[in-house]
């Protein structure tokens, strides 16, 4: 049943399907370098594993413009052990000589660092909703879900009242911006899409967000759909 208008939708974040150049190399990267389960691999696709979420890239031809950001969602006592796990196994990313940044309105702890592609992928501690889990060191075994996905578009307002009509308004009741992210999501949740617009520089990054084709399943009852050329469609599982 579609959610009321004004009812909050609960931001679960369970499957994305992005898009890929060089499906080997971002299958190396995944599953090989970085540890993460590959649940599906076929010459067209592949599908990883990220905690209780899935992570699709799907081939395309180098014609098609695309860039993602994506957060994934650790526990919230094991940030300095995955920031060493990132500096492993990726190269980390700098802003201003510093390795990390905390965010007050999430009460997060992140990083950053780049796929093969250039996707910038965040590990996200949010203090205040992220279990804790006892390890003394950091695996991809210990990855709770994705935490944010990027809805970039140049249709702001459009984009947020087809999402509104489904029960996922911004966080905090927060005002829609057309230039800059607004949060989709409660906070409780732990989860939120990243709506903003193209031509913004991403943090800890010079790459600028563009309009991308992907799909974002929400809690196996909706999956948002953006196509290349910026059309967004809402489907209901």
């Amino acid at each position: 049943m579609r959610q009321r208008v004004g009812e909050m939708l609960t931001v679960k974040i369970t499957r994305v399907k992005l898009y890929a150049y060089d499906l080997h190399k971002m299958k190396e990267f995944y599953s090989t370098q970085l540890g993460f389960s590959l649940v599906k691999n076929t010459d067209y696709y592949f599908t990883v594993a990220v905690g209780e979420s899935t992570i699709t890239f799907e081939k395309v031809p180098a014609s098609v413009k695309k860039q993602y950001h994506f957060a994934l969602n650790i526990p919230c006592n094991l940030f300095q052990q995955a920031k060493g796990w990132v500096k492993e196994h990726a190269e980390i990313l700098f802003s201003a000589e510093e390795d990390e940044v905390y965010f007050d309105t999430l009460k997060a702890f992140s990083c950053y660092f780049y796929d093969p592609e250039d996707n910038i992928i965040e590990l996200i501690s949010r203090q205040e909703v992220n279990q804790k889990q006892v390890a003394e060191y950091f695996s991809p075994e210990h990855v709770l879900n994705i935490g944010e996905m990027n809805l970039t578009t140049d249709t702001i307002y459009s984009v947020a009242n087809s999402l509104k009509e489904y029960g996922l308004t911004p966080m905090k009741n927060s005002e829609i911006r057309a230039d800059t992210l607004t949060f989709i999501g409660n906070y409780e949740d732990g989860a939120n899409l990243l709506l903003g617009p193209s031509g913004r520089i991403w943090y800890f990054s010079d790459k600028k967000a563009i309009v991308s084709p992907i799909m974002i399943e929400i809690d196996k009852q909706l999956q948002l759909y953006m196509s290349e050329m910026g059309d967004f469609t809402v489907t209901q599982l």
